[in-house]
């Protein structure tokens, strides 16, 4: 288990002029509809998520996936949104073999883009320390750490 600090991230959305290719924006029940997407997007679940409980418990609640393919269509990357008002960023992940691209990248900022078309306040994330770079480098800026109980 990683001792590494976990940081609470917010980013206010505002540009909607970059477009990015390979990531389409959907609403869950449109993802849930392509079988080939959704069996490679379980895969990664499984192999890719220490608590398996921990992301049941958020799948309820979410409501997009913004998904990233590769140059033969399937799906590389994925990120899991959940919108009541603002929108919680839940689940960053890339497939092994697709890392060190930028497609993590891609994926937040295309979130951020479609957060600022919709008028989104706020969006939020609570990640590791490790990758506070690339949340930063996203327009995201650390508000806080979480309080140990």
């Amino acid at each position: 288990m990683s001792t590494e600090a976990e940081l609470h991230y917010m980013a206010k959305p505002t540009d909607v002029a970059m477009a990015f290719t390979n990531v389409e924006f959907q609403l869950t029940r449109e993802f849930l509809a392509d079988e080939a997407a959704c069996k490679l997007f379980w895969e990664l679940v499984d192999t890719q998520f220490r608590t398996r409980s921990k992301f049941l418990s958020i799948w309820p609640c979410v409501s997009y996936v913004a998904v990233h393919r590769d140059a033969d269509g399937l799906l590389d990357g994925f990120l899991l949104v959940s919108s009541p008002v603002n929108w919680q960023i839940d689940y960053v992940t890339v497939r092994p073999d697709s890392r060190g691209q930028g497609i993590a990248t891609k994926l937040v900022r295309a979130t951020l883009r479609e957060a600022a078309l919709q008028h989104v306040p706020y969006v939020m994330l609570t990640s590791n320390e490790s990758l506070r770079m690339l949340y930063e480098s996203c327009g995201f800026q650390v508000v806080g750490q979480p309080v140990a109980v």
